[in-house]
């Protein structure tokens, strides 16, 4: 392999903007933003790295790795991000790390490693901080990465909080909420959990430092299981809410139910007696048999009423006594 000689200025390589290093005691970091056929080439012909590593870097449904070459250590990892209107996306990392050298391989859009390049880049003293070590800035990369979990957490947990305080209340829906939110703990989930099982494997970078750097990665690590147990706790907590949405919605849709059930059984006899007498056949004071009674003409009408009225009224006693309302 070809170790590249040392810069004592940060440049562009072949003048693309996409692609920059610095440097620092030795330490060179190249940083490739949106990578192409022809910065996979460039990279073959420099360190000769092995094809497929290279072939990952651009595909769109990158492996996760974290494989050891001897002379370097090829890492591919996602990390998730929010985009523009809130919603997880994931995005993939890749370096290439050796022992003077680190190469990283991202989109654009992950700002994160962007920023700590420029901040390298227009910062001897945080140059010389980050860059004590191909190890340690790769230790430094991927902690940033994982406390950017954090501020995604903090998001989504603002969500839920908002999502608890209307969902106990038994007048309002909280469903496309809860959807929401499921939707992004399940993305969430679904990028997090592989870290677990591989962060553990960058502290094979240990043998490109001097300095022992077990302790760092090992609090990355412990890092990136807090991040899933809480995602976890997450989880858990919005199938409570989707729970609590559907009994108290339940609930609604059944005091609803009943009071409109209650309103059509007490018209029944109503219903019952004016079909009756609605009947083109002689019924006793009709308007063939003609009106009876005491009150003359509107004896039938207060027979009737009555007839209707009265039945409404017992049942309505009964069902407040039954507790029905």
């Amino acid at each position: 392999m070809a170790s590249p000689s040392a810069a004592p200025v940060s440049g562009s390589a072949a003048g693309d903007p996409r692609v920059n290093s610095i440097t620092n005691d030795g330490i060179i970091w190249t940083d490739i933003l949106d990578p192409t056929q022809g910065d996979m080439d460039m990279l073959a012909a420099k360190y000769h790295f092995h094809p497929l590593d290279l072939e990952d870097c651009l595909s769109a449904r990158p492996l996760m790795k974290v494989e050891d070459h001897g002379d370097h250590i090829f890492i591919s990892l996602p990390f998730p991000v929010q985009d523009g209107q809130g919603l997880i996306v994931s995005r993939h990392v890749s370096m290439f790390l050796g022992k003077d050298y680190l190469v990283t391989i991202h989109p654009s859009s992950f700002k994160t490693i962007s920023a700590m390049f420029q901040s390298c880049r227009n910062d001897a003293r945080e140059r010389a901080e980050l860059m004590k070590s191909s190890a340690y800035l790769t230790y430094q990369i991927v902690d940033r990465l994982a406390d950017g979990l954090f501020t995604i957490l903090d998001n989504v947990q603002a969500s839920l909080d908002k999502i608890e305080a209307v969902v106990f209340n038994e007048k309002k829906s909280s469903a496309a909420a809860i959807n929401a939110a499921r939707r992004q703990i399940a993305l969430l989930r679904r990028i997090v959990y592989p870290l677990v099982l591989y962060i553990p494997d960058l502290s094979r970078a240990q043998k490109f430092s001097k300095e022992d750097l077990s302790l760092y990665f090992s609090d990355v690590s412990h890092k990136i299981t807090k991040v899933s147990a809480i995602i976890e706790e997450m989880k858990e907590m919005v199938e409570i809410y989707n729970d609590t949405d559907f009994v108290t919605s339940s609930n609604r849709t059944n005091v609803v139910l009943s009071i409109l059930t209650i309103i059509f059984t007490l018209t029944i006899p109503a219903s019952v007696i004016s079909s009756i007498y609605g009947m083109n056949i002689p019924l006793p004071g009709g308007a063939v048999t003609g009106p009876s009674g005491i009150f003359g003409v509107y004896t039938t009408m207060i027979f009737i009423y009555s007839a209707m009225l009265v039945p409404a009224f017992l049942m309505a006693l009964y069902f407040r006594r039954v507790g029905w309302f």
